[in-house]
């Protein structure tokens, strides 16, 4: 058995309404949505729960008072078996894929990170890392089951 998820990170919107056509499409064929960060507002994580069963979700940098209220800055989580990190990052895009593995030493299967707006998909230490870039753009399409597998997918 697999699971398939949508990332997403760096959305920048109000609400689902404001993502690109091709990423509402994807999001109304999954179970699971992971958000990475920089909703902005709590009104899109509202939307997204309201049309996901599942949205495992942390704080960015640029996210109001209310989402950081609402999120951690970090989540780690089990899916179908598998460890999941999620951090939103911070700093230089030059070396945030370590400087966001560094912050789980419990080293999950996965992580998914954002912040950079740029996409990145390749293991680092052992761990699946996915960026999926800004969901204005892009957004990552993850699979989890005996294997672990991740394609980043162009939102525009």
């Amino acid at each position: 058995m697999h699971v398939s998820m949508i990332a997403l990170s760096d959305s920048h919107a109000a609400s689902i309404e404001n993502l690109p056509c091709a990423l509402r499409n994807a999001l109304q064929a999954v179970e699971i949505v992971v958000h990475a960060g920089d909703h902005t507002e709590l009104s899109l994580l509202e939307d997204l729960r309201a049309r996901v069963p599942l949205v495992i979700a942390v704080s960015g940098n640029m996210d109001s008072t209310a989402v950081k209220v609402h999120l951690p800055p970090r989540q780690i989580v089990t899916v179908n078996g598998r460890t999941l990190g999620v951090a939103h990052g911070s700093g230089a895009p030059a070396g945030i894929a370590e400087r966001v593995r560094a912050l789980f030493p419990e080293n999950p299967d996965l992580i998914v990170f954002g912040h950079s707006h740029v996409p990145f998909n390749a293991v680092v230490d052992g761990t699946l890392m996915v960026n999926p870039g800004p969901a204005m753009k892009s957004y990552a399409r993850i699979v989890v089951g005996q294997t672990l597998s991740a394609d980043i997918v162009p939102a525009e």
